[in-house]
């Protein structure tokens, strides 16, 4: 069978059970990467078909809170500071919602593991006139000029344990919406990423 599938049932079955509220929230927070694990697969072998009338508008503000819940329990993010710039105001972005948590998913544990897990993590949203765009800043060593050019590339990766698909299907799913995501290093050192996404009004 899926074993996505009985590790579900056995969350299930656990989150039945009396709990501290640790173990609770841990087990809900379980629950819902389970959740998006499947959407994941699924989107994963449809990315490649998502159309309009998959997207949907939603709120910079609530996508970044979505991500950071998701993440806040990564052992990764320990030691990681998060501060965050949305203005309030910044129209609404067209795209489907697990995917592009999953694109921000990837860009801020991306940025954890080259930080070593321990430095801080700027995320600042501004609107374009056509777009808005999020940019992902952190106090890493930053990228070499040969990796900058083929960090989009499937299968590529500095990391032992990595894929190579994180950044690859996040720059697929981005290109998607009409969008667009940049790596650069950043003038005071570390990367930053900008992800760039039709508004609303544009």
């Amino acid at each position: 069978g899926n074993p996505l599938t009985s590790i579900s049932s056995y969350v299930q079955i656990l989150r039945e059970m009396e709990h501290d509220d640790f173990t609770k929230e841990s087990l809900d927070t379980i629950a819902k990467h389970i959740s998006r694990i499947a959407d994941i697969v699924r989107q994963m072998s449809s990315f490649a078909k998502t159309t309009m009338k998959d997207l949907k508008y939603h709120q910079v503000c609530d996508l970044i809170t979505m991500t950071l819940d998701l993440v806040k329990y990564d052992k990764r993010m320990k030691n990681i500071r998060v501060t965050q710039d949305i203005p309030e105001n910044l129209p609404s972005v067209r795209v489907n919602e697990t995917q592009c948590i999953q694109v921000f998913v990837n860009i801020v544990l991306n940025a954890a593991d080259a930080m070593l897990n321990e430095g801080m993590l700027e995320i600042r949203a501004r609107r374009l006139e056509h777009e808005v765009e999020i940019s992902f800043s952190d106090t890493g060593p930053g990228i070499s000029e040969e990796n900058m050019e083929k960090i989009f590339d499937p299968f590529f990766t500095t990391k032992e344990k990595g894929t190579g698909l994180g950044l690859a299907v996040s720059y697929n799913i981005i290109k998607g919406y009409q969008g667009d995501i940049i790596a650069e290093n950043g003038p005071n050192g570390g990367t930053i990423f900008r992800v760039r996404v039709p508004h609303h009004e544009s």
